[in-house]
């Protein structure tokens, strides 16, 4: 029986040319060229580089071939993986490179009605974009918790529970206690009320046009006949006024009786 004879082992160089001879044949087949890209004819080998994956990634988004995607992913992989482990190592991230790098040629695979061949760099520049969202889904997914296998349910729904859904006994406690907060800010609405009510007439126009319509002083102290600084020591007073007498009734309330019954007469 003959021995086995291994198949030849091309060089990368080799390789790469084979590649390269692939892809240029892929678009001929389709009538199309590199120099169909902008900028593309005429240039130098890394720019050929680089509008030859523009050119299959267009040839890809337009006719969605499945040779073509391949010739396109073993062409540009290795510029996809330095792509990854450079934003990995700027960033300090310890994420599995080749996890994202797959995440990111599936996504090239399902949206390249979103490529457009502007330029020979144009992949380049897209597929980077692509490479850099992967990392940051990546990192939304781990602070969102473990991601468990899925044919493990039972160990799903024990470890990761919905973390938006409260406990009854704390959804109680926070509904008390925003009663109970929208129950004290009606109160000091009212003995604000109060305490406004207590203010001359003058006092309460005023604060009313500048507090409540915006008016500006200058636009105020015209209609009162009066300069800008009086009246600005008019509202000063008056806001010195009502602060005053909410912490008199406040500071005076015990178990909230007295302020109670200081809102008991506005009824």
């Amino acid at each position: 029986m003959p021995a086995s004879v291994a198949p030849p082992v091309l060089d990368p160089a080799d390789a790469r040319a084979a590649l390269r001879a692939r892809g240029v044949a892929l678009l001929r087949a389709a009538g199309r060229g590199l120099e169909a890209i902008p900028g593309a004819s005429g240039a130098d080998g890394p720019v050929q580089d680089a509008a030859l994956a523009t050119s299959l990634m267009d040839l890809y988004r337009c006719t969605g071939d499945g040779d073509v995607f391949e010739c396109l992913v073993q062409w540009t992989a290795p510029g996809l993986a330095r792509r990854v482990r450079s934003r990995l190592r700027t960033m300090g991230l310890a994420s599995d490179a080749q996890e994202v790098l797959q995440d990111a040629i599936v996504n090239i695979y399902r949206y390249p009605d979103r490529f457009r061949a502007s330029r020979p760099g144009a992949f380049a520049a897209w597929s980077s974009t692509i490479v850099d969202n992967a990392i940051r889904r990546q990192l939304r997914d781990r602070r969102r918790g473990p991601v468990l296998a899925r044919e493990d349910p039972d160990l799903l729904l024990r470890d990761c529970a919905d973390e938006w859904i409260r406990e009854p006994s704390r959804l109680v406690q926070d509904r008390e206690e925003c009663e109970a907060a929208a129950s004290a800010y009606a109160l000091l609405l009212q003995i604000y009320l109060l305490a406004f009510g207590t203010l001359s007439d003058r006092e309460r126009f005023v604060l009313e046009m500048v507090e409540v319509r915006g008016r500006r002083y200058a636009e105020l102290a015209s209609v009162l006949a009066m300069r800008p600084e009086a009246l600005k020591m008019v509202v000063f007073r008056a806001r010195k006024r009502v602060l005053d007498r909410l912490g008199t009734w406040l500071a005076g309330a015990t178990g909230g009786s007295r302020a109670s019954a200081a809102v008991a007469g506005l009824h």
